[in-house]
């Protein structure tokens, strides 16, 4: 039987996926609306290292901004990408680029938080402003200090997974619709900030398909195994150059004789299964995961959901 993972979201109470034999205690409610998220108690240590933020951020910023500063978390969700990118409209968003590989966070600044912390950089006096249109070419150089503030106390925060953090480009909510796909998920950081005279606030948002660095961080490494002398040492090195394949399927679905016998190029086969269902990932012809297609930066990708049992390479071909 596999358990699938459930937000706080829509629950749907008695949903369950079954096989042909249950105990109770193995009979979880399943929110079929949010297959693809990631379980709380993965994200656990990731949302207590940047609760860390909201006690450093003040100090860095009051230092930056001679003025009074305070910041409280007030809450971390998960969401789809594109509606977190139609929910910041208008306001300042950059990238911040993580770790060697170069995924990517969102960081948006509301408006009545960004244009007080420009003028006070300027050498105003940081008192509330009443625009909201989006920001010029100088006024996102002079912002990008606020953010490099914030980049150096979030790699300060994440220390325990070893994630590099720095400052990426100005986006837009149009460019940034067209990156990410429908499917595409991402755990959002809300942070409330209250300066001398103005208030704001800023969030922080982690595509799944970034979070490689910090789901994996307990997994430990083929050069690790080796140093502990559980594996040989130049076989160990040896076989990072080995490549295996890969392969995720869509199990489960079913089409009559009829439409395979009126396939043509260009024609779409209904192949009975949801949307919502995760497909296996086969590594060397095993299966090893449920996952779900996303994208990886220009690529395709897959988010693995759980680990699968052991199963025995198929010797067949597949269709």
């Amino acid at each position: 039987m596999e358990i699938l993972p459930q937000s706080a979201s829509t629950s749907f109470p008695g949903v369950v996926i079954s096989g042909d034999s249950i105990s109770a205690d193995h009979v979880k409610a399943c929110d079929f609306a949010t297959v693809g998220g990631v379980d709380e108690a993965r994200l656990a240590p990731l949302v207590k290292c940047s609760e860390a933020l909201a006690t450093s951020l003040p100090q860095a910023l009051q230092s930056k901004l001679r003025l009074t500063c305070e910041i409280a978390l007030q809450g971390s969700e998960q969401v789809s990408c594109r509606t977190f990118v139609e929910k910041a409209g208008s306001s300042y968003l950059v990238s911040l680029e993580l770790g060697a590989q170069s995924d990517i966070a969102l960081l948006q600044v509301d408006s009545a938080l960004l244009f007080p912390i420009v003028d006070r950089l300027l050498g105003g006096s940081g008192e509330p402003s009443d625009l909201s249109r989006e920001v010029t070419d100088i006024e996102d150089q002079i912002a990008r200090d606020f953010v490099r503030v914030v980049c150096n106390e979030l790699q300060a925060a994440w220390r325990v997974f070893n994630v590099t953090v720095s400052v990426g480009a100005k986006q837009t909510s149009s460019h940034l619709q067209t990156i990410f796909s429908a499917n595409d998920n991402a755990l959002v950081f809300n942070f409330a900030v209250t300066m001398q005279s103005a208030s704001g606030g800023f969030q922080l948002m982690l595509p799944m398909a970034s979070m490689g660095a910090f789901l994996g961080s307990n997994t430990v490494s083929i050069r690790e195994a080796s140093r502990k002398g559980a594996m040989n040492a130049r076989f160990v090195e040896k076989s990072l150059d080995w490549s295996f394949p890969l392969e995720l399927s869509l199990v489960g679905g079913k089409v009559s004789a009829t439409d395979l016998l009126n396939l043509s190029v260009g024609k779409i086969l209904p192949l009975g299964v949801s949307v919502r269902t995760p497909g296996v990932l086969k590594i060397g012809g095993h299966d090893a995961f449920r996952a779900v297609p996303v994208r990886s930066g220009k690529h395709r990708g897959a988010q693995l959901l759980d680990r699968l049992p052991k199963s025995q390479p198929e010797m067949g071909n597949t269709i």
